[in-house]
């Protein structure tokens, strides 16, 4: 032991009460003020290493232990030992607490994320301000701490700071744009907010490269370019959102209201949102269906024709069987027939 042995028997000691600890500066020691059965007090002196021989907060801690072990019928850890720590590290003027900081945050990470992110690519989903802009884009985690649940990740040429796995979807390695698989959107500029949206695809038109989804959240159809989804694993959780959803469809399928009509119904489930402004817009001329209005109903299933296009307002002007011209908003309308005004400038 580093510290020199004491002359007292075991019997002497177990009689003895530690009052207080006594310090002593050269030479190093630390002195044991204790009571007997008869109230007098007594000093037991524990010499210690010279200052020369201890530097660290390991070595204070050693020198505690010891002294604890070796005294072990007065002190014991889960009373003294950190009152002795700082009374050592005063000794010795060697800052335990800061030195101990300092290590922890110089100690090199000795495990890897048990969640296996490391490395992974993702696509990122469900971050607010200030980081929403990164919401559907593809990145690689750099640093993972599973236990917390607390990530970086390298994603357009920044490193973002993510709390919770719940923004991390899998990017998928391989498979190819089919329906039933799951994607994520994407790119989108006029409707950021649905960038990050977990959906299924319903139908793909390849000939226009266009793509049907469904999102998990709300139920919604959107109608977005190849461009605008990414694969995505069908991971426990996504798979738990569609299931999610396909009850809740079910369940208002059977709860629906007796006095709406099937095709209406049909209508306004099957009728896909524009994700991207300019992802389908329908040529002057063509013809199109009113569906899912709710103030005027009357006009659900009626066809006009389109004498105008409004972009920025996602908006068209429409003329109807009887003549008279209506505004009606994108969502409102369902392609009929395409213009067959292509057709007379190919023949010309």
């Amino acid at each position: 032991s580093r510290l020199a042995q004491g002359s007292c028997c075991g019997r002497w000691r177990c009689a003895m009460k530690l009052k207080r600890f006594l310090l002593r500066y050269d030479p190093p020691g630390v002195g044991l003020e204790v009571e007997d059965d008869d109230h007098q007090l007594s000093v037991q002196h524990k010499s210690l290493p010279g200052k020369s021989e201890v530097h660290s907060a390991k070595d204070i801690n050693g020198l505690v232990d010891a002294l604890i072990d070796e005294e072990s019928t007065l002190l014991t850890r889960r009373r003294h030992r950190e009152g002795l720590i700082q009374l050592l590290s005063r000794l010795y003027e060697v800052d335990v607490t800061a030195e101990a900081q300092e290590e922890a945050n110089n100690e090199p990470e000795t495990h890897e994320a048990p969640d296996g992110m490391q490395g992974a690519t993702v696509v990122l989903t469900g971050l607010r301000e200030p980081h929403q802009v990164f919401n559907g884009e593809i990145a690689t985690v750099v640093k993972s701490k599973g236990e917390k649940q607390k990530y970086e990740v390298e994603v357009k040429g920044q490193i973002v700071k993510v709390k919770g796995k719940e923004h991390l979807l899998m990017a998928s390695s391989s498979g190819t744009l089919a329906p039933g698989v799951f994607v994520a959107i994407r790119g989108l500029r006029n409707h950021v907010e649905l960038n990050g949206c977990i959906a299924k695809v319903s139908e793909c038109h390849e000939e226009s490269q266009r793509y049907e989804v469904r999102a998990l959240d709300s139920g919604q159809l959107f109608r977005v370019k190849k461009e605008n989804v990414v694969l995505i694993e069908a991971s426990p959780g996504v798979q738990a959102a569609a299931t999610a959803l396909k009850e809740n469809r079910d369940a208002m399928k059977e709860n629906k209201d007796p006095n709406s009509t099937p095709r209406k119904a049909r209508d306004k489930e099957r009728e896909p949102q524009r994700g991207e402004e300019e992802s389908d817009v329908f040529e002057i001329g063509s013809t199109v269906e009113l569906v899912g209005l709710k103030t005027a109903q009357a006009y659900n299933g009626q066809q006009a024709e389109v004498l105008s296009v409004d972009r920025v307002r996602g908006r068209y002007e429409i003329r109807l069987h009887d003549g008279s011209v209506k505004t009606i908003r994108a969502e409102n309308v369902r392609l009929v027939g395409k213009s067959p005004r292509p057709k007379r400038k190919e023949k010309g």
